[in-house]
């Protein structure tokens, strides 16, 4: 293998182990933080005439526990970081539960669970209750933490420089 071969091999093997450092850097971690029945939200009923406030998994995980929707994932599964599935139990009007995405959003009116007389079409909330019925329709939810990408760009930098000076060291021998 001549020394131009070499060099090039040399810096396709440090640009593959940046590139994981990079992936690494900017990966999220999710923690558990806690769990609701979807039927422990308000009475569909009770806030007539366009039902209470409908909400996503997300939403109602912020709701419950704090925060902003984008801090959370939620999983149907367990509290395991493992089994996030991201998606939630939702009630629907007038059909009942269902799992779709943890940010599945159809509201009436964009913000309500549904009327509470006339309604044809099935709103959804991952906070409400309805037809669950005392179901064990629990939603799951974990924060969300990003290592911010910025902290790997000065490793990012010094990886390049030193290829530059490895490239240049060698044009020179």
């Amino acid at each position: 293998m001549n020394n131009m071969a070499k060099t090039l091999l040399a810096a396709a093997v440090s640009v593959g182990a940046l590139s994981a450092t990079v992936e690494a850097a900017s990966a999220a971690t999710y923690t558990y933080v806690g769990s609701w029945n979807v039927t422990d939200g308000p009475l569909w009923s009770g806030a007539p005439p366009n039902g209470p406030l409908a909400y996503t998994g997300q939403e109602a995980a912020a709701l419950v526990f704090g925060g902003l929707a984008s801090d959370y994932v939620i999983s149907t599964v367990d509290n395991l970081v493992s089994n996030i599935n991201f998606s939630a139990w939702y009630d629907q009007i007038g059909v009942g539960g269902s799992i779709f995405a943890q940010n599945y959003d159809y509201k009436y009116l964009g913000q309500y669970y549904g009327p509470t007389v006339g309604y044809t079409t099935p709103y959804a909330s991952a906070f409400v209750d309805d037809n669950l019925n005392g179901a064990n329709a629990i939603n799951y939810a974990f924060t969300v933490t990003s290592v911010p990408l910025p902290a790997a760009l000065p490793l990012l930098v010094v990886a390049l420089g030193g290829l530059g000076l490895t490239a240049r060291s060698r044009k020179n021998v």
